[in-house]
């Protein structure tokens, strides 16, 4: 997996350290007189995403201003979702303060999911 293949809103982002994907059926499910299920696909395989990154303050504060966004445009590996990134947390990665380069490195995680 190495390469430019995920960006938000034409915002390239490293490759993550980490990255689940699950994808869900959205359904509505009610019962018959005779007690069957009546089932209602309303929409085959969602999908949502984890994602771990290694950032520096100033992408940090990109993935951050991403979670107040309604919606996003997502480009994971070659293909174009719209999604919504909520969730955001990050951890101050120990001795960066130190570093003259940068200001901070960070360990941020996401939850993305499809509309």
């Amino acid at each position: 997996m190495l390469g430019d293949y995920l960006t938000f809103n034409n915002e390239q982002f490293p490759n993550p350290i980490d990255s689940k994907m699950g994808s869900k059926t959205i359904e509505n499910v009610s019962q018959s007189e005779s007690g069957g299920d009546l089932v209602v696909i309303v929409r085959p395989s969602k999908k949502s995403w984890n994602f771990k990154f290694n950032l520096t303050k100033g992408t940090r504060d990109i993935l951050e201003s991403l979670c107040e966004d309604e919606s996003t445009s997502m480009v994971y590996m070659n293909k174009t979702y719209t999604v919504r990134v909520r969730d955001f947390q990050e951890e101050l990665v120990e001795g960066s303060e130190w570093l003259s380069s940068v200001d901070g490195l960070y360990v941020c995680s996401v939850k993305v999911t499809e509309f």
